[in-house]
């Protein structure tokens, strides 16, 4: 079954797990993925955090992840540049 991105974005916020049905966007309820690579992070206490991997940011992965990356920082407490996110190991 086909599921939009932004209800996968969505489902990441509230901490359940979600695929857009062709598996590029996908969570598990804490880590947000555009397609294998880890694009966003539910903690403990509910703070949404995305890795900012947009061409602004100097770190462009594809236009699909540009575009999975956008949707998340619409519900993103904190937006880290990906230099900062890959220093960040998320062990809660």
């Amino acid at each position: 079954m086909s599921v939009k991105n932004s209800t996968v974005i969505q489902s990441w916020a509230r901490g359940e797990s979600s695929n857009n049905g062709r598996s590029s966007l996908h969570t598990d309820g804490t880590k947000l993925y555009s397609y294998r690579l880890p694009i966003g992070h539910r903690t403990n206490d509910g703070t949404l955090v995305v890795a900012d991997y947009m061409a602004s940011s100097g770190s462009f992965q594809s236009q699909t992840t540009s575009q999975h990356v956008g949707l998340a920082k619409r519900v993103a407490d904190q937006v880290w540049h990906p230099v900062v996110w890959a220093q960040t190991i998320f062990d809660d």
